[in-house]
């Protein structure tokens, strides 16, 4: 007789299955869907000042983040105003860019119709801090508000189309 020891079906299959799982989860460590933005943020930041220009990051958007509201800061056309309207056009890339002004943990949700979000920043809570998020304009979005404070900061997303 064989004195080598015999493999049963039922450990073959075990050694086998998590073989396939092992190699399946590790082509899962790519982003999740819903976070690419914040891949985006981090691939710009490893970018040389010439790679990052202004048409990868889209139009730049300014707001600072207090419990009180958003301040507009960037364009012009919001600078100084409380939860402005953002005036974007589907299609067209944006960075929006905040800091946090009193050391209140914040975090940007853009949301479409239904209150459900389509773009989310990370969040922040040290005073100075600023975080920024890219993303591509679309039709759905209709309000941006902060995750921690809906009724405070909250303000209104106005959809424009080429002319």
């Amino acid at each position: 007789m064989n004195d080598q020891p015999r493999t049963s079906r039922r450990t073959a299959l075990k050694v086998t299955g998590s073989a396939l799982a092992a190699t399946a989860l590790a082509g899962c460590t790519s982003s999740l869907p819903g976070n690419e933005d914040s891949n985006q943020e981090s691939d710009s930041k490893n970018k040389s000042k010439s790679e990052s220009d202004s048409s990868q990051k889209g139009k730049e958007i300014r707001l600072g983040a207090k419990q009180s509201g958003w301040e507009g800061r960037a364009p012009k056309s919001i600078k100084g105003k409380k939860n402005p309207a953002l005036t974007l056009q589907p299609g067209q890339k944006y960075t929006i860019t905040w800091e946090n002004l009193d050391g209140k943990e914040h975090e940007l949700y853009i949301v479409n119709g239904n209150d459900k979000p389509v773009v989310k920043s990370e969040d922040a809570e040290e005073k100075g801090k600023t975080v920024s998020t890219t993303f591509t304009a679309s039709k759905k979005l209709a309000q941006y508000y902060c995750e921690y404070h809906p009724q405070s900061m909250r303000g209104d997303v106005n959809l424009q189309q080429k002319q």
